[in-house]
C-alpha cells in the first residue's frame, strides 16, 4: 500500500429460503437508439429461473420484443411514443445519440444526415436531449408499471423495493451516463414510493448481453473458452471479451479491454435511403411522411434489411413504392432505362445493390472484432467464439460475413437463439440487477462477472513535498499548513486503463487533510479525475478531466481529531481517511473510511459538475 499522501483541495453466492429475504423487483431497460425493450422479475421469479418480457405495446396489435424509440408531440404538446406515433407524423428519432457532445463525434458520424436532422429538430423545438429522453422514459415507465401490476393483479410496483437497471453503450463517457441519470430522474423513475427509494444503476450493453447469452449457452460453455460478445445495435457497436473461468456457476473474467464506436443500423438505413433518393431523384422529396415511412419502415426495416442474405444468383429484392408517386401518369410506373429497374411501381434491387448499405458498417465491425482478437493474441489468449446480439446482430448477412472471415481460425460465430435475440440485453440487465447485490435479493448466481478491464484511468490529485528532481517549477506552491514548499497537480491513479480489476479486490489508498479550528466544518470533499490516455500522466494535464466531487458528512468532531504540528511548530488537527474505488459495470463506486470507520452511504454523495 502506498504511503499516506495529503490531498490538495464482493461478489458472494447466496441461497436463502424464500421466507428469509423480503421480495424485491428488478426492472431491466434496454433503452436503444432505434428500439427499446424491457424485462422484469421479482426475486421469487428469478430464483425459479423466470424473467418476464414486455411484448405488448400501446398502439400495436402484435407481440414484439421492443418498441420504437420514437417520440412525437401534438399541437397541444401531448407526446406520443413508440407504436402510437401517427404514420404521417415526423417524430423525434435517434435522440439517444444526441446525448453525445458534437465534438466527440467523428466527422462522418457528425455529418450524418440522420443526426444532423435529429439535432436540428431538437434545437427547433427548444428541447434538450435530456428532455427528449426523459419524456420517452416517462411514457415507457408508465407502461412498465401498469404492465407489471396487471401481470400480478396487485400494486407490486408500490409495494416492493425496486432496482432499475438501464443499459448504456460501453463506449459512453461519464457525462453521457450522468445525462441518462438526469433523464431517469426527470422521467419520475426515482420518485418516492411507499416501499422506499428506487435504486438506479447502469450496465454496459455488451456486459448485459454477455450475461444473458453465455448463460443461455449453458452446458456448451467450458472453462478456458473466450467469447467476444458483439452488440450491434441501432446506433452503436460495442464489443467485450470474456474468458470462462469456471462453470456451475459460470464465472466470467473480462479478457481484454472492450472497444466500440458509433456505428450500426441507422447508418445502414441512411445509405439505403440515399440509394432510393438517387434512383428516384426529385420524386423522393415529394413523398409524404407516411409514404417515406412505408418505404423505410415497412419495406426496408421490417422487410429486406433483417432477412437479407446474399448469394442466390439473379435474386432481386423488390421495394414497393407508394402510389402517391404515380398520380401524374401511369407511364411512370415503369422505368427500365437504368438500373435498378422500376417495374409496376416497384424498385428491383440486386444482391450487389443491397450489399452497399451494409458495407461501411460491416467494415467497422470487422475492425472492432479483429482488434479484440489481436489484443487477446498479444496476451496469449485464443478466442473461442463470437456471439452476436442486438438488432443488427440478428442479421443473417452479418453472421455469414463474420463466419466466413473467421472459420479458418477455428472461431465459432453464434447468434442468440433460445430467447428472442432482441430481448437478450434487457434480460441481461435483470440478471445484472440481481447479481450485483445477491445478499440484498437473496438469490443464487447462475452466472457472474468476477473481474473487468478498466477502460479509463481513475484517480485524485494531491500535494507532495517539492523535489526539483521530480517536479516542475510551475507546480511549486507554499503550503501554509505544512509550512513547506509543495508540488501541486500531482496525480495518483487508483485504476489505470487496461488494468484487470476484481470486485472482490477493491483499491483503497490512505490520505490525510490538516485543519485549523475555523476550517473544519464536519464535511470532506474529494475531487475525482478520469483520463482516457493509454498511459495516464503523473501530473494533472489537459487530458485529465474532472469526473465529479465526492462529498461526505463526517461522523467525527474536531475535538476527536489527532493533533498535528507543522515544521514551524504551529498546532492544528489531522484527519486520516481512506478512499476505496471499485468499477461496477458502467460506473465507478466509491467508499470512504474516515478515522478508521466506514462512512454511511447516506452521508456520502457524489456530484458531477
Amino acid at each position: 500500500m502506498p504511503s499516506t499522501k495529503r490531498l490538495s483541495d464482493r461478489l458472494k453466492l447466496l441461497n436463502f429460503e424464500d421466507d428469509e429475504v423480503e421480495d424485491s423487483l428488478v426492472i431491466g431497460i434496454d433503452f436503444g437508439t432505434t428500439y427499446s425493450g424491457v424485462a422484469w422479475a421479482t426475486r421469487v421469479d428469478f430464483a425459479n429461473g423466470q424473467v418476464n418480457f414486455i411484448t405488448s405495446w400501446p398502439g400495436h396489435g402484435r407481440e414484439e420484443g421492443k418498441a420504437p424509440t420514437e417520440l412525437w408531440y401534438s399541437d397541444d404538446e401531448e407526446p406520443a411514443w413508440g407504436y402510437e406515433v401517427p404514420v404521417d407524423a415526423d417524430p423525434f428519432r435517434w435522440f439517444k445519440l444526441l446525448l453525445v457532445r458534437v465534438e466527440d463525434l467523428k466527422p462522418e458520424v457528425r455529418d450524418s444526415k440522420f443526426l444532423v436532422r435529429a439535432r436540428a429538430m431538437m434545437e427547433e423545438s427548444g428541447r434538450t436531449a435530456v428532455d427528449l429522453v426523459a419524456d420517452y422514459l416517462r411514457l415507457l415507465w408508465e407502461h412498465i408499471t401498469s404492465t407489471v401490476d396487471r401481470a400480478r393483479g396487485e400494486t407490486i410496483v408500490e409495494a416492493l423495493p425496486i432496482h432499475v437497471v438501464i443499459t448504456v453503450p460501453a463506449i459512453w463517457e461519464s457525462y453521457e451516463r450522468r445525462a441518462m441519470e438526469d433523464s431517469a430522474k426527470k422521467a419520475g423513475i426515482l420518485k418516492y414510493r411507499l416501499a422506499g427509494a428506487t435504486k438506479l444503476t447502469f450496465a454496459p450493453e455488451p456486459e448485459a448481453a454477455a450475461l444473458s447469452t453465455l448463460h443461455e449457452q449453458g452446458s456448451g460453455v467450458r472453462p478456458g473458452n473466450v467469447y467476444i460478445v458483439c452488440d450491434a445495435g441501432g446506433g452503436t457497436v460495442d464489443l467485450i471479451s470474456y474468458e470462462v473461468k469456471s462453470t456451475k456457476p459460470i464465472v466470467l473474467a473480462e479478457a481484454v479491454e472492450g472497444t466500440g464506436r458509433l456505428a450500426g443500423g441507422i447508418f445502414i438505413d441512411e445509405t439505403f435511403e440515399q440509394m432510393c433518393k438517387g434512383r428516384l431523384k426529385h420524386k423522393w422529396n415529394q413523398l409524404s411522411k407516411a409514404g417515406l415511412r412505408d418505404v423505410m419502415k415497412n419495406e426496408w426495416e421490417y422487410g429486406i434489411k433483417p432477412q437479407f442474405r446474399p448469394g442466390k444468383v439473379g435474386k432481386t429484392h423488390i421495394v414497393s413504392l407508394p402510389a402517391e408517386l404515380f398520380r401524374e401518369t401511369a407511364s411512370s410506373l415503369n422505368d427500365t432505362k437504368r438500373k435498378p429497374y422500376i417495374k409496376d411501381g416497384r424498385i428491383h434491387f440486386t444482391d450487389d445493390d443491397i450489399k452497399k448499405p451494409f458495407a461501411n458498417v460491416f467494415v467497422d465491425i470487422k475492425e472492432l472484432v479483429e482488434g479484440q482478437i489481436q489484443k487477446a493474441t498479444k496476451k496469449g489468449i485464443s478466442v473461442t467464439g463470437i456471439i452476436l446480439v442486438g438488432g443488427l446482430g440478428a442479421s443473417p448477412y452479418l453472421y455469414d460475413y463474420l463466419k466466413a472471415m473467421h472459420s479458418k481460425a477455428g472461431i465459432t460465430v453464434l447468434q442468440s437463439g433460445g430467447i428472442k435475440p432482441r430481448t437478450a440485453i434487457c434480460r441481461g440487465a435483470v440478471m445484472k440487477g440481481f447479481l450485483e447485490e445477491p445478499d440484498q435479493h437473496g438469490v443464487s448466481a447462475p452466472i457472474m462477472i468476477a473481474s473487468t478491464v478498466s477502460r479509463a484511468s481513475y484517480g485524485i490529485d494531491f500535494l507532495a513535498k517539492f523535489d526539483t528532481l521530480h517536479h516542475v517549477e510551475e507546480d511549486r506552491v507554499w503550503d501554509y499548513d505544512e509550512a513547506l514548499w509543495m508540488a501541486r497537480n500531482q496525480m495518483t491513479w487508483y485504476l489505470k486503463r487496461g488494468q484487470i480489476v476484481s470486485r472482490t479486490e477493491p483499491v483503497r489508498m490512505p490520505w490525510y487533510n490538516t485543519y485549523k479550528p475555523w476550517k473544519f466544518d464536519g464535511t470532506l470533499s474529494v475531487i475525482l479525475f478520469q483520463c482516457n490516455d493509454e498511459v495516464p500522466p503523473n501530473r494533472k494535464t489537459s487530458s485529465v478531466q474532472q469526473l465529479g466531487t465526492l462529498r461526505c458528512n463526517l461522523d467525527i468532531l474536531y475535538s476527536d481529531l489527532p493533533k498535528f504540528r507543522n515544521h514551524q511548530g504551529d498546532r492544528m488537527k489531522k484527519l486520516n481517511f481512506e478512499l476505496e474505488m471499485v468499477p461496477s459495470g458502467a460506473s465507478v463506486e466509491f467508499v470512504l473510511y474516515a478515522d478508521g470507520r466506514k462512512q454511511g452511504s447516506k452521508s456520502v454523495k457524489i456530484s458531477f459538475e
